[in-house]
């Protein structure tokens, strides 16, 4: 019963929303991008509680959101966790253990609508806006991005107001949101009608379409290292992205993994991108 339910629900909103799109293109849209951006899953649960909570740092405000931040003190210099899609400051347990013997300070938080920080939608341009928060309070020298998390960081530090910081990590990021978007129209079953609305949605809302949202384009504005890592069995972004994220960075250095898939955890990895961070 539950996989049935799974099964039509998404196209019964898309139905939904391509009637709508008929009679009010706006609404139609409004209705498609909370749709796209409210993610299900992402919340701390029991067991990343001992982990996480003795390294809870004071909540920031965003907005009208209160966005949760971890530290974890050293005396070297600070890297700057940025977890993705339904994901938590949780998920770089191991590779915070592996910085932790470097003895740098690490920083890491939660993205709206993700652990323990408060909202309901996820996108880019506010994750842009959370990150720009962390970044004049704790003045990283160093970024690690993993899925979206990645393509903020791309977005973020391609804008000429950011702080920027020395190095970046990019893993398992995707390119081109009008690739995203083909595939949320494909889950749903919207029509050109509504699809349109919604990038008229972008456009009015953000200033910008979304054939123009792409992280390979923001990448041809950052200067300095990077290294950019993803896996070939990768099913949720395609490794294409990353190999053009990497032909357009100034300086980069690409590391393809097979057998990792999405999540990219390994010790190899996390030696990698020390060896990164050290050189």
């Amino acid at each position: 019963m539950n996989k049935l339910v799974k099964k039509i629900l998404p196209k019964a909103i898309g139905f939904y929303i391509n009637a709508l799109a008929l009679v009010n293109p706006k609404a139609s849209a409004r209705k498609a991008f909370k749709v796209f951006s409210k993610p299900r899953r992402g919340r701390i649960g029991a067991h990343h509680e001992e982990f996480l909570n003795p390294n809870l740092e004071p909540v920031v405000a965003v907005e009208d959101l209160k966005i949760q931040p971890y530290k974890w003190s050293g005396s070297g210099k600070t890297v700057l966790l940025v977890h993705g899609w339904e994901s938590h400051s949780h998920r770089w347990k191991e590779m915070i253990f592996r910085l932790q013997k470097e003895d740098y300070t690490i920083i890491a938080f939660d993205a709206p609508a993700h652990g323990y920080s408060s909202g309901k939608y996820f996108y880019v341009p506010l994750y842009h806006q959370t990150l720009d928060k962390m970044l004049e309070i704790y003045r990283p020298d160093y970024l690690i991005g993993h899925s979206m998390g990645g393509m903020t960081v791309l977005y973020n530090q391609s804008q000429e107001s950011s702080i920027k910081t020395e190095k970046l990590v990019i893993l398992g990021a995707p390119d081109k949101l009008e690739s995203i978007l083909k595939d949320y129209q494909k889950i749903l079953g919207l029509n050109a009608r509504a699809l349109q609305a919604l990038d008229r949605f972008f456009q009015n809302t953000f200033d910008f379409k979304t054939r123009d949202f792409s992280s390979s384009v923001f990448a041809t504005k950052i200067k300095v290292p990077t290294l950019v890592i993803h896996d070939k069995e990768d099913p949720i972004t395609p490794f294409s992205g990353s190999q053009a994220i990497h032909k357009a960075l100034q300086k980069s250095q690409f590391i393809e993994t097979e057998g990792l898939n999405h999540s990219l955890y390994d010790t190899d990895v996390n030696e990698k991108i020390i060896t990164f961070l050290k050189d």
